[in-house]
């Protein structure tokens, strides 16, 4: 092989899924049920508090305010976010996995001298020389993800590929009876309104309907059939709201999105509101 790449440390994910509030405050409560931050790579978190260059004065503020809010979120004590450093021997690494990319791993770009400075390759990179296992990542289209798997696997000597669409991953990881009562009730909870202690089953029905929409929209189709499906079929729906209704409340990455969103519908950061 050309590369001697690492491994063993767990899920990464590309910037559109951190990006946005749907699938990041899914993602990001999957990890902590699962026991640990969210890693962030060091181009996802240059790509996520970039200044804003252009757009109406409104957009401009609010992109702004949400940039400043990541860096004072990955930066807290109590932070549910991990930013993850390249070492020297990891920077070398990188520099060299990104040589190794093909013009066909990424099919926007016109010839191979492109590749070394592609925001994607660079992630995709990134995560390889920083050792994670899965890189979650629903861009499809300047990324091929056959492409990048079998990379990793024929030239990198590793026995997996890298990236995973977020429905796979979900699905995969909670595939039937328990799992999927799992992944229903952690879809609840990250959509559980704030100023609801509990939800009807009614209630419920419509929140999930809401979040199903947004996931459709979000290149998440399957997981959104899979969560109607477990939800019109599920033998003890009070038990599911419970459950989801605690994790909102106890979850501490919800309470950091509960803050974000605080502080850009205000329009400023006060990092004293950040919980710890």
């Amino acid at each position: 092989y050309i590369l001697d790449i690492p491994g063993g440390r767990g899920i990464a994910f590309d910037t559109n899924m951190l990006a946005h509030p749907t699938q990041r405050r899914l993602m990001t409560l999957w990890c902590e049920l699962a026991g640990s931050r969210t890693a962030v790579l060091p181009q996802v978190m240059l790509e996520l508090t970039a200044k804003p260059t252009f757009g109406p004065p409104a957009l401009a503020t609010s992109t702004h305010v949400q940039s400043l809010a990541w860096a004072e979120i990955v930066q807290a004590p109590q932070s549910p976010f991990e930013l993850v450093v390249l070492d020297a021997e990891a920077q070398a690494l990188f520099g060299r996995i990104l040589m190794a990319f093909t013009l066909p791993c990424f099919p926007l770009l016109n010839n191979v001298d492109e590749i070394t400075t592609h925001t994607d390759a660079i992630v995709l990179a990134q995560g390889l020389a920083a050792g994670m296992d899965v890189i979650v990542s629903n861009n499809m289209r300047s990324i091929d993800h056959f492409e990048i798997n079998g990379l990793v696997r024929e030239t990198f000597g590793r026995n997996a590929g890298l990236l995973v669409a977020a429905d796979d991953a979900l699905l995969e990881a909670h595939p039937c009876g328990e799992g999927s009562r799992a992944l229903l009730t952690m879809a609840l909870a990250s959509a559980w309104p704030n100023d609801a202690a509990h939800l009807t089953v009614g209630d419920a029905t419509d929140v999930l309907g809401d979040l199903c929409a947004r996931l459709e929209g979000a290149t998440m189709p399957q997981t959104a059939a899979r969560l109607r499906s477990r939800f019109a079929t599920d033998g003890d729906l009070q038990c599911v709201l419970r459950d989801a209704a605690e994790i909102s409340a106890s979850s501490n990455a919800l309470r950091h999105e509960r803050v974000r969103t605080a502080w850009v519908k205000r329009g400023a950061v006060d990092a004293s509101e950040l919980p710890g």
